[in-house]
């Protein structure tokens, strides 16, 4: 028996140095890790330059692009990865780029006209002019958009990985240079912009300029009417659901610049950081290991589903459980100690972000499964939920209570709710659907 088993492992072990699959996973996984490991490396230097308001500042303009960005290309970049034909997927990629041409000189109206009102909002009074950057970065989201889903497309994951890792390095470089020169939230702004430049450029350099990875087929209007008619539902249902999620999780950064200033939201973005890196490695390597095997299961009424999916998310809890658990009691002394005193408050806002993330983990695989379990509408109806849920418990720790460490607890709590929300409709819905 013990010789079967050895020769068995060895062929796993085999067959796993051979799959493209997880040769692919591996280099994503791999690539997320390395762009993480240089950005937590390089902070507790830049929080000691920069200082809790410059990353306030940022943030906050980071949370207001990320809401607006899904508008950019209207959903569509992610649908070149559906066609069959690369020329199809070429009109997809014309449709893109067109919804971002369009869009980026309407977002500057926009910004012109709303720039009083935007600026109090997120906390920008004394730096207005960083609003006029909007466009501007919506505009490179849309082409680096393009150019991964477009390397997604032609199985080009090393390119597409290389080229992150490189951009995040160049960034950071980038970014400890002018803190020791001229730190400042708008320096931080244009870096990471250029940054994002420079992911492009460098993927694009590395990738055959054909078929859709071509950038003459990006511009034109042949195809482009097909194509947002076969592919409208990333418009309407793709593009709402990112941009609920995006507000969602950038609320906190949003009202901490308004109502406590640009400092509250620069404690807050380095805490959702450096706590969010394990979360985005692990649930991203797991989800895209994950998804394959419980679609079989479900798709074949397995009986071994139900299992496979609480096997899984255990096996995450107790991955998470040590670092979130010591992040919970120790939170403010670590971020003291390796960010430097001034963060003490980011540390103070990790001891409930934990709670949070941790079960934004755990639920990973019960959200993978809903496609699968036919659940897509739930799930956006749950966004809806999660944005009015957590601007009521936001509002009442802002408002009622007039205590930012009240309102992020409150704010993680409710995202604790809506991660046990998902893992219990998901865990129902497979228990019934592996007996029919």
């Amino acid at each position: 028996m013990p010789s079967k088993l050895h020769i068995s492992a060895k062929s796993l072990l085999k067959r796993l140095k051979t799959s493209h699959f997880v040769r692919d996973v591996a280099m994503v996984g791999g690539g997320i890790a390395a762009a993480q490991a240089i950005a937590l490396a390089f902070m507790p230097f830049l929080t000691r330059l920069y200082g809790p308001e410059a990353f306030g500042i940022a943030a906050a303009f980071a949370a207001i692009v990320s809401i607006i960005t899904p508008i950019a290309t209207m959903g569509y970049a992610n649908a070149i990865v559906m066609p069959e034909s690369d020329e199809d997927a070429a009109a997809v990629a014309r449709l893109s780029i067109l919804c971002g041409l369009t869009i980026a000189p309407i977002s500057l109206i926009v910004v012109h006209i709303g720039k009083p009102w935007l600026a109090s909002w997120t906390g920008m009074e004394q730096t207005p002019y960083i609003l006029y950057l909007i466009p501007v970065t919506l505009l490179v989201g849309a082409f680096l958009s393009v150019a991964n889903q477009s390397a997604i497309r032609a199985h080009l994951f090393k390119a597409k990985a290389r080229a992150y890792v490189e951009s995040t390095l160049v960034t950071n470089i980038s970014k400890l240079v002018g803190g020791i020169l001229a730190p400042s939230g708008l320096l931080l702004i244009i870096l990471t912009l250029i940054g994002q430049v420079t992911n492009f450029v460098m993927q694009m350099l590395r990738v055959p300029r054909s078929g859709v990875l071509k950038p003459s087929n990006w511009f034109g209007f042949n195809g482009v009417r097909t194509a947002a008619v076969s592919q409208r539902d990333f418009a309407i249902y793709r593009m709402p659901q990112s941009i609920l999620n995006a507000v969602s999780v950038g609320l906190p950064t949003i009202l901490l610049a308004s109502m406590f200033g640009a400092s509250s939201a620069g404690q807050y973005s380095l805490a959702v950081l450096v706590l969010a890196a394990p979360v985005v490695l692990l649930g991203q390597a797991v989800g895209e290991v994950f998804y394959p095997k419980i679609t079989r299961a479900i798709t074949a009424k397995s009986t071994h589903a139900p299992g496979l999916l609480i096997k899984v998310t255990l096996g995450l809890f107790v991955l998470g459980i040590i670092p979130f658990g010591a992040m919970f009691f120790f939170g403010n002394d670590v971020f003291s100690l390796i960010f430097g005193a001034e963060w003490e408050l980011a540390g103070r806002y990790s001891q409930w972000i934990s709670l949070w993330l941790l079960t934004t983990l755990v639920s990973g695989p019960s959200i993978a499964a809903l496609p699968v379990l036919r659940l897509q509408r739930f799930l956006l109806i749950r966004e809806i939920v999660s944005v009015g849920l957590r601007t009521a418990a936001l509002y009442v720790g802002f408002k009622f209570y007039q205590s930012d460490i009240i309102a992020i607890a409150l704010f993680s709590v409710a995202g604790v709710l809506l991660s046990f929300s998902i893992m219990l409709v998901a865990f129902k819905r497979i228990h019934s659907s592996s007996k029919e």
